[in-house]
């Protein structure tokens, strides 16, 4: 699905006091179309555009407050910075929603390579990552989800839940254009 759409659906699903944690740097313009931040303390994101900050982050978000849901909104490549924090999640019975948006590439990291016209780069492909069993290997519960309707049920799902859960929703790559960004 399109990443509007996935990000409509959690709009949807996700209940209003949620806390956004977002590392999904490729989507982020779609997630701010769709997510309404309208609550303060209600979104983290990096000011630097580093990545692997966002599951520790959200791990941390919800141990600091346990009395709102916190959804993770993180790319397949991103996760990949900082996944041991799914264990953290798990050990500690921390009730996280990680949605990882897959598109199996590094896409902001392509985007970028063709912004500074750095052609060849090598390792901007990570299909063939089992998300789903990743995340079960650490613990956390793990659903791969297809419709809009299944995405919309299963963060309902997985935000009422006391422990940690995983969705991953493969999603179409839309990266920025680099005129716009010159």
């Amino acid at each position: 699905m399109s990443p509007v759409t996935a990000l409509a659906a959690l709009a949807a699903g996700a209940p209003a006091e949620t806390i956004w944690v977002n590392e999904s740097p490729s989507n982020r313009p779609a997630f701010h179309d769709q997510i309404r931040i309208d609550r303060p303390g209600s979104f983290l994101f990096t000011a630097g555009g580093g990545l692997g900050f966002g599951l520790p982050a959200a791990v941390g978000a919800q141990l600091g407050r346990p009395s709102r849901p916190v959804v993770a909104v993180i790319g397949d490549g991103s996760m990949q910075y900082a996944i041991p924090a799914l264990w953290s999640a798990a050990a500690y019975r921390v009730p996280l929603t990680v949605v990882v948006l897959t598109n199996k590439e590094y896409a902001i990291l392509k985007w970028f390579s063709q912004f500074e016209n750095a052609a060849g780069v090598p390792g901007l492909d990570i299909g063939g990552l089992d998300i789903c069993a990743i995340a079960r290997g650490y613990g956390v519960a793990a659903t791969h989800v297809e419709s809009r309707e299944a995405l919309v049920s299963a963060i309902a799902i997985a935000t009422a839940s006391d422990l940690p859960m995983l969705i991953e929703v493969p999603v179409s790559t839309v990266l920025p254009s680099l005129e716009e960004s010159r």
